[in-house]
């Protein structure tokens, strides 16, 4: 049995240990049945979170894919070292969306239908729009419900089928890389350094419902942020927490951050 620390727990938020749990049974059973674990579609934090675990057992490999190269979402296979890792264990799927007739399909309609289908958003990867539909990366094991259940998006009605990873459309999804200093690790000091606007501003606009971190809607200005946290702020944009690079003489953290471009 791989060992629990329970001192970790204090390194991740309340709303996390749930995933916690679940990363330490992963890497449980990769260690001790011998058994390569493929998971759902992880966001950006999740991966971190999961990492950290992998890493402290010498035993275990890993790899993560999200159907190409830097996926946002992905999918990471957990090996006994003696293990080689499969591309086909990912389980990978990719499938085209269409309009039928005039239109244009928008990543939260996309999103919206698919999840309105009953569909959990682990199942999902990386929503691509394009001038004629939408690409989708999948769980494979969803591909053949999604093909007989999607028929409308939006005000859409839409055709869809499968493609090869070769055919998906990449949207191209850009950074530029900035270095804040902030006093804390709060979501309010966070979004007010690295949007250039003021501390109660930032209140105001967590306070009203505008600001998710890794999807997830969060109201509390106090919301401590960490290293591959996606931060949205609807009107703003996203950034993601790529790295905390130390503290300032004065004790200030030294936060690198990504902004999508």
């Amino acid at each position: 049995m791989v060992k629990k620390d329970p001192a970790l727990l204090v390194h991740f938020r309340p709303d996390e240990h749930a995933f916690v749990e679940r990363a330490w049974d992963w890497v449980d059973r990769a260690v001790n049945r011998s058994q390569p674990i493929t998971t759902f579609f992880l966001n950006p934090r999740e991966q971190y979170i999961l990492e950290t675990f992998v890493r402290r057992e010498s035993e275990l490999i890993w790899m993560l894919n999200g159907g190409y190269e830097s996926a946002e979402r992905c999918r990471m296979v957990i090996s006994p070292t003696y293990i080689s890792i499969q591309p086909d264990w990912f389980q990978l799927g990719f499938l085209r969306i269409e309009p039928i007739g005039k239109g244009s399909l928008d990543h939260p309609d996309v999103l919206g239908a698919l999840l309105g289908l009953g569909i959990k958003r682990e199942m999902l990867g990386d929503l691509h729009p394009h001038p004629t539909g939408c690409d989708c990366v999948v769980a494979k094991e969803m591909v053949d419900y999604i093909c007989a259940q999607l028929h409308q998006v939006g005000k859409n009605k839409v055709s869809i089928k499968e493609i090869s990873a070769h055919e998906l459309y990449v949207s191209k999804q850009e950074y530029q890389t900035r270095t804040v200093i902030v006093s804390s690790l709060r979501l309010d000091a966070l979004l007010a350094e690295g949007h250039s606007f003021s501390r109660s501003k930032a209140v105001t606009l967590v306070k009203s419902g505008r600001c998710k971190v890794n999807w997830k809607q969060v109201e509390n200005p106090s919301y401590q942020v960490e290293v591959g946290d996606m931060i949205s702020l609807r009107g703003f944009g996203r950034i993601r927490i790529k790295s905390i690079e130390g503290l300032t003489k004065k004790g200030r953290n030294i936060i690198l951050l990504d902004y999508l471009i």
